[in-house]
């Protein structure tokens, strides 16, 4: 899973010599809506060996994420250095509510609510409180969480194998892609212009939503977070490469 986000994101970078129109360009293109977006004539077919509560809990995690993002794409608005970034953040603002639109409309296809898992609210607040510079929250949202999302996709695509889960998952995956694009695109000029400290500063708050966000997928449980901490930990060192690379974090450094 670790390089095969990366591999749908590349779809969507421009080439060294493009810009942001490339992305806007691609958003535009690929607009699509709920009632037609989705093969809704699919027959939801979830697996009988998943509970009724982890098919709830999955997608609530997914909700609370889409909606996370949608929240703070609005706040980076009025901080949006122009209007080609203001216009990926409109668009993708209205890409994370559609993609939340999706999963709660599949848990209704079958007869289910979602449970938003506890401790998600502390990762929401962290993203709708940012303190620090709005650069930070372009690489808190679209650099790790976004890159996350698109890994946990395809996580449940193998978890829940069912025919309207993978054509719901395909289409917002390319949206998802594309987000992550213009996290790499924008966080290479972000990064070089922070100082240290608000380096520093920057990814402790990111690290906190992502501890925030692990430990709510596992319910604040103490034997489940033994049980997921080394993934979370070998995910966090795939992150920490990127933000290297975008000169948020300095080589070596955890």
């Amino acid at each position: 899973m670790q390089l095969q986000e990366v591999e749908i994101a590349k779809r969507f970078i421009p080439s060294p010599s493009g810009t942001l129109a490339t992305l806007i360009a691609n958003a535009e293109d690929g607009q699509w809506n709920v009632e037609t977006g989705i093969d809704w004539s699919i027959t939801p077919q979830p697996p009988n060996f998943l509970t009724q509560r982890f098919l709830s809990r999955a997608l609530g995690a997914l909700i609370a994420g889409e909606d996370a993002t949608a929240t703070a794409c609005k706040l980076l608005l009025s901080n949006a250095p122009s209007t080609d970034v203001r216009t990926c953040l409109k668009f993708q603002a209205e890409d994370e509510d559609r993609h939340a639109k999706v999963y709660r409309r599949y848990l209704e296809r079958i007869g289910l609510s979602p449970i938003i898992p506890e401790g998600f609210s502390i990762a929401i607040k962290n993203l709708a409180d940012w303190q620090g510079p709005p650069a930070g929250l372009i690489f808190a949202v679209h650099v790790v969480l976004e890159s996350e999302a698109l890994s946990l996709q395809q996580d449940l695509i193998d978890d829940i194998p069912c025919p309207l889960f993978l054509n719901m998952s395909r289409r917002i995956a390319q949206d998802e892609a594309r987000h992550v694009a213009f996290g790499h695109l924008v966080g290479t000029d972000a990064g070089p212009s922070l100082s240290n400290e608000e380096r520093i500063e920057t990814v402790a708050a990111i690290k906190d939503t992502w501890d925030a966000c692990i430990k709510a997928v596992v319910n604040d449980n103490a034997i489940a977070w033994r049980a997921v901490r080394g993934y979370s930990e070998r995910r966090w060192a795939v992150q920490t490469k990127s933000l290297e690379r975008l000169g948020l974090v300095a080589p070596g450094a955890a």
